[in-house]
């Protein structure tokens, strides 16, 4: 029993998981090559409806259980996945078959046994607000009482740093139209305006504080749910494939197999 967690990003609102050892195309597939191979289980497109990041959760042999108080929706059907390389690729599926990667890399990788696989697919219904907090929550209480109040100064920090080069720009206006001392003591000004972030920037690190910033990210990271479940189960008979839409599921509002996780 293994799990993986992938953070797959994309540009074309699609994600997946496909057998790596597919050989790579010459060009990009088209939309009818891309369905043909998810129904032949080479892979399994997930369509998210929007560009960005997801966050998928790969179980092999095993099940998903979801936290108490986090609620995932099971699709109806199974996938077949011919991972017969013995290595799936995860990620934005505009890497598919690729050969020149450019959104995917080798952490993206997962060794599996080769064989064909029955894939289960759960979809994150938990509530984006009550997610942001949630991960926020966990990554404070990760940090002592000094760290949280230096990682609050360095939020107060970037907020200072943006608002200051706003205030930079009217200056720099000022100091094109005018002349001597006026435009002088507004480019200066202007200058010093600007330039505040970079030494914000510089303090914050010479004081550790973006080391904390990392590790702040980090939890909320980890203590973000996946959008994706993923069940990986053995089978000895290839399955039909398919593609999972994101969007659709949401709109048909799809029951669970036996029980909504709850």
């Amino acid at each position: 029993m293994v799990q993986h967690r992938i953070d797959a990003g994309t540009d074309i609102a699609c994600v997946g998981i496909w057998d790596a050892g597919l050989p790579p195309l010459r060009r990009v597939p088209d939309a009818k090559e891309v369905e043909a191979s998810a129904v032949r289980g080479e892979a399994l497109p997930i369509e998210t409806s929007a560009d960005g990041g997801y966050v998928l959760e790969i179980l092999v042999e095993e099940s998903f259980v979801a936290p108490a108080g986090r609620t995932y929706e099971t699709l109806e059907r199974d996938y077949g996945l011919n991972l017969a390389s013995g290595t799936a690729l995860v990620g934005g599926f505009e890497d598919f078959r690729s050969r020149r990667p450019q959104i995917t890399s080798e952490e993206d990788l997962i060794h599996v046994e080769p064989s064909w696989y029955r894939v289960r697919v759960h979809l994150n219904r938990i509530d984006p607000e009550y997610v942001e907090a949630l991960s926020h929550d966990a990554a404070e209480r990760a940090l002592s009482p000094e760290e949280l109040a230096r990682h609050r100064q360095l939020g107060r920090y970037g907020n200072a740093g943006c608002a200051s080069m706003l205030l930079a720009v009217p200056l720099f206006i000022v100091a094109g139209r005018s002349n001597g001392a006026t435009a002088l003591i507004a480019l200066v000004a202007g200058l010093v305006l600007f330039t505040a972030p970079a030494w914000l920037n510089r303090l914050a690190k010479r004081r550790g504080d973006l080391e904390l910033q990392q590790r702040y990210e980090s939890t909320r990271a980890r203590a973000t749910p996946p959008d994706v479940v993923l069940e990986l189960w053995r089978t000895d008979a290839p399955l039909p494939g398919g593609r999972v839409s994101l969007e659709a599921a949401r709109e048909e509002q799809l029951p669970s197999r036996a029980a909504r996780h709850r």
